[in-house]
């Protein structure tokens, strides 16, 4: 197969399972926002916020793991140890995200005041199931990097169908007749452990008996924690940035706060997710055509697929100004939301502009094994932000939480492309 076709073929299917999670999304925000309530409802958001805070605590070392079997040098002895060595690290970091995340939360509901939303029976419930839910989700984000280096997206998208209609649709139909938060968890963690079983038959079929099981090879380690530490420090950062200002709206002005800005900023994200869900699938065919006679093919790829965010960016700029509000209030149906949360969508759809710009470059600089150069720029974003929200959210609420997400990355995603640019370039002078 091409390399077009296959990556027109990879694509398609994240765009299927991230399509049908948008439309999912879509019907299900509005109905949890009714039966869930606008104050219960951000109380909501910000302890499944957990849940992706936890996912970055990987250190790394999924995309070191991806890049590890995707390279074309890869022995067959060497992937073995490599998914052992994984297997090992993911399951230590599980168990120590568990304790974590109920330590933290423990803390959390006893000193924000935003959670005497809630009964104590609820958040005790709540807090384990989270935590659980996080210990299976880790594991499950290792198996998952053995379809994603196989450019087995069919197999990958598996996630999206279960966990996606779980936080979703099912979500919003559970909570009609219960609108408990910990029994919505609870009905998430089922669909998590589902994936967990579809996941562990696949990679038995690949890994079998003493090649499946986990056991550190500190050769291994050593090399995925050297390219995975360069690339956590930016993950973190770009999670710091999604989650800080829903925090420090809790914390400063209210639970309301959290939903007002959040339902824009969620609007804004999966719209990003569109070009992700093409950057997922570039990230191990980049680390594939690293070759002398197929490099140039690499570029002439990352040139078309900027131009297409570029127009995308520009036209949902255009929607949210021309029909932005008329959506809003047709689909939340909540006029004191949408009164708040329009315009921070109006100041997001810029930041949108800028920040799908990013997912391809940041794919190809980990195929280049210079993901230090990302994590530089995201946390160079993040200080930008965390500044520019402390003194914005206190003055002007979810909309100074917006407008210190445009700033930021006005001023750090254009050196990011001009530096990704520079360094492609230097990499095919090398070849030539």
């Amino acid at each position: 197969m091409s390399l077009k076709k296959s990556l027109i073929k990879n694509t398609g299917y994240n765009l299927l399972g991230y399509f049908y999670l948008l439309l999912a999304s879509f019907f299900s925000i509005s109905i949890l926002l009714n039966h869930l309530g606008r104050d219960v409802f951000g109380v909501y958001i910000l302890l499944v916020s957990f849940i992706s805070i936890a996912a970055v605590f990987d250190f790394g070392i999924s995309s070191a793991v991806v890049r590890k079997l995707s390279l074309p040098q890869t022995t067959r002895d060497d992937k073995i140890k490599t998914w052992k060595t994984s297997f090992a690290i993911f399951t230590v970091f599980a168990l120590i995200l568990f304790i974590g995340t109920i330590a933290i939360l423990s803390f959390l509901t006893q000193t924000m005041s935003i959670f005497t939303y809630l009964d104590q029976v609820t958040i005790s419930w709540s807090i384990l199931i989270l935590a659980i839910i996080i210990f299976v989700n880790h594991i499950n984000t290792h198996f998952l990097n053995l379809p994603q280096a196989e450019q087995r997206f069919d197999i990958f998208n598996i996630k999206t169908l279960l966990v996606g209609s779980a936080n979703t649709l099912i979500s919003a139909f559970v909570s009609g007749y219960y609108p408990n938060i910990a029994f919505i968890l609870f009905v998430q963690l089922i669909f998590h452990l589902l994936t967990f079983i579809y996941m562990l038959i696949y990679s038995l079929r690949v890994f079998s008996g003493s090649d499946f099981t986990p056991a550190y090879d500190k050769q291994t380690g050593r090399e995925l924690f050297s390219f995975g530490l360069r690339n956590f420090i930016g993950t973190l950062a770009g999670q710091v940035e999604s989650q800080f200002s829903n925090f420090m709206l809790g914390a400063t002005v209210s639970a309301r706060a959290i939903t007002s800005f959040n339902i824009p900023q969620s609007i804004v994200a999966k719209g990003a997710g569109v070009i992700s869900q093409f950057a997922q699938a570039f990230f191990p065919l980049s680390a594939s055509l690293l070759e002398k006679d197929r490099i140039k093919k690499l570029k002439a790829l990352v040139l078309g697929v900027e131009g297409l965010a570029l127009l995308g960016g520009l036209v949902a700029v255009a929607l949210t100004f021309i029909i932005g509000e008329p959506f809003l209030l047709w689909w939340l149906k909540d006029i004191v939301v949408v009164e708040a949360a329009y315009p921070v969508l109006k100041v997001l759809s810029f930041y949108f502009l800028l920040v799908s710009l990013t997912p391809v470059p940041t794919a190809l600089l980990q195929g280049l094994d210079k993901p230090q150069i990302t994590s530089f720029f995201a946390v160079l974003t993040v200080v930008l932000e965390i500044g520019f929200a402390l003194v914005l959210i206190p003055r002007l609420g979810p909309l100074g939480a917006a407008y210190s997400f445009l700033l930021s990355v006005i001023i750090s995603i254009p050196p990011f492309l001009i530096t990704t640019s520079y360094l492609l370039t230097k990499k095919i002078t090398e070849y030539e």
